[in-house]
């Protein structure tokens, strides 16, 4: 009976620990997606702004310093949450459409 009751409760922690374990995983993802897109989308706007097209490269990396500085400057692109990332290694890599000169799609690297 003793036994019985024992792996009772030990199989209900598991279960329990999965349960947090998976809301945790989630609420970290769902962290992560959101600075990657406050990003992205800084990260495009900062091209168009301050990048000019007729470059050579068919992509351009924005750092997370190129938008504080710009900032500072006077733009207002919504960095909170991204002040414990590292300022060059957490960059998006811009590719331009050659037709339009804008920028196209962007991929995002956080180091947080």
């Amino acid at each position: 009976m003793k036994k019985k009751i024992i792996i009772l409760i030990l199989l209900i922690l598991i279960i329990a620990a999965g349960v947090i374990g998976f809301f945790y995983f989630k609420d970290t993802e769902n962290q992560t997606n959101t600075l990657e897109k406050k990003v992205a989308t800084a990260s495009s706007d900062y091209f168009e702004k301050y990048v000019s097209a007729n470059d050579s490269a068919n992509s351009y990396k924005v750092t997370l310093k190129d938008l504080e500085e710009a900032n500072q400057k006077g733009e207002t692109y919504d960095l909170k949450g991204l002040e414990k990332c590292d300022k060059t290694k957490t960059f998006a890599n811009v590719t331009i459409d050659y037709q339009t000169g804008k920028a196209k799609k962007t991929q995002v690297e956080l180091k947080c």
